[in-house]
């Protein structure tokens, strides 16, 4: 198989690429601007540590509404590819109409019983009367944030992706500002502390809502979305989006509650001399840093190969395939690389314990190393599988390879007071395995599937 030669193929990539990763820098320089400014606000880090710990529900809802728009995006794109707009806007009406729900459902939970969604991942009274009141005032950010995130991640379906990059820019300009006024009291404010973060994110929600749908009805020419497009009916294309992206729904679910089990296990290692919550947190936010072009090239991979699907271009998709499984392997390498880069610098903005500091390190040194599979296991799972249709075997290799073995492992650790680095390791040890069972898929063609009628 040879690589792809044409450059309008790589400006394409790009241009749907470029966006989506702007998107997820200032994603990241959200998240790190929040964990910076209550990491100053309170040197004890039960700001920090609580935030963190508040945002898992949010971060669940995230990963709903991904894995939805996934869903959608899966047959949408190769509609697209036919230029069956209708069809798409049938899809996008569905996924939107469902993420709202969950966005309801989840933030009356937020609203009605924090501290038992705090109780669920920490032991720690401070942490969790702490983080009860961020989400109770972050519970109402839950019913607008799902429809707006929704569809404009189904957006990137049809190769509309500029939006987003304007709705997170006016969103992270909102929110630093009102944490800067609301967290530490200055302009005359009250100095609030974490409610002062979970206002301002609320109010950065609200702006990314109003900025959204004023675009989707009144300004985008593509897929001429309008109100009355949530009373299309979706006939067959129902039961599609169940065969066929309920399996992608499922692994962003799946995925989100990996997540906080993650934290919830973290949160529950009261051995280590350093605190694994604040530690993790930091990793999280140097992880995310290095990986913001990855993620990037992993949706575009989806929109593309499910494009050529569409117009019916076989072989140019196994092309593809050959071409970006090439390409994970070097945007693997550069990404270990900027984890080492960036490492000291992002450490230096904290003024937590020496122990956690030492503990940070240590686990950025281990998502170094294991980022090279993460890049392989994106492109793959998240991108050229996804967007060819081959949604189940994702869902089995994902639900094994988390659950069957990296989550249990991992926990195991922990009980047996392993170093945390090694429970870090055994937790990501499932992109290693992801690596190892789509090498073996790609060995034949059978995970090209067509799903338009």
């Amino acid at each position: 198989m040879k690589l792809i030669t044409n450059r309008k193929y790589y400006a394409t990539t790009l241009k749907i690429a470029i966006p989506i990763a702007l998107q997820n820098l200032i994603t990241f320089a959200t998240s790190m601007m929040d964990t910076l400014m209550l990491g100053k606000a309170d040197s004890t880090g039960v700001f920090l540590s609580s935030s963190s710990i508040a945002n898992q529900p949010f971060f669940i809802l995230t990963m709903i509404c991904f894995g939805l728009s996934g869903a959608g995006s899966v047959l949408a794109a190769q509609y697209y590819g036919k230029n069956d707009m209708n069809s798409v806007r049938k899809i996008f009406a569905l996924i939107v109409k469902t993420a709202s729900v969950f966005g309801v459902i989840m933030g009356l939970a937020a609203l009605i019983m924090p501290e038992f969604l705090m109780s669920l991942y920490t032991k720690n009274e401070q942490f969790i009367e702490a983080g009860a009141k961020y989400l109770r005032i972050m519970g109402l950010a839950y019913f607008i944030f799902a429809p707006s995130n929704t569809m404009t991640c189904l957006l990137r379906s049809v190769e509309t992706v500029k939006i987003s990059v304007v709705v997170n820019s006016v969103s992270f300009s909102l929110n630093v500002f009102l944490n800067w006024v609301l967290i530490f009291g200055n302009l005359g404010a009250p100095a609030l502390g974490i409610e002062g973060a979970a206002i301002a994110t609320l109010v950065a929600r609200v702006s990314e809502f109003v900025i959204t749908w004023i675009y989707v009805f009144f300004i985008e020419k593509r897929l001429l979305f309008k109100p009355k497009s949530f009373l299309l009916k979706s006939g067959y294309l129902r039961g599609d989006l169940l065969r066929y992206g309920s399996s992608v729904f499922i692994i962003e679910f799946a995925w989100s509650l990996n997540m906080t089990a993650q934290a919830a296990i973290f949160g529950h290692i009261t051995y280590s001399s350093g605190d694994p919550v604040a530690a993790n947190s930091i990793t999280s936010i140097v992880q995310q840093l290095s990986s913001i072009f990855l993620f990037g090239i992993a949706n575009a991979s989806a929109v593309m190969v499910g494009k050529s699907i569409g117009e019916g271009n076989r072989e140019f998709v196994k092309q593809q395939s050959f071409t970006l499984n090439l390409l994970a392997v070097v945007l693997g390498v550069a990404a270990a690389g900027v984890i080492i880069a960036v490492r000291e610098p992002i450490l230096a903005f904290y003024d937590f314990q020496h122990d956690t500091i030492e503990l940070a390190r240590s686990m950025i040194n281990v998502t170094a190393v294991i980022i090279i599979f993460v890049s392989f296991a994106a492109i793959n799972i998240m991108g050229i599988l996804r967007g060819s249709g081959d949604t189940k075997f994702c869902l089995i290799t994902e639900t094994v390879c988390i659950w069957a073995v990296a989550l249990p492992s991992a926990l195991i650790a922990s009980k047996l007071q392993a170093p945390v680095p090694v429970v870090l390791a055994l937790m990501r040890s499932d992109e290693m395995l992801k690596v190892i069972v789509c090498m073996f898929r790609f060995r034949n063609d059978r995970w090209i599937h067509v799903l338009t009628r």
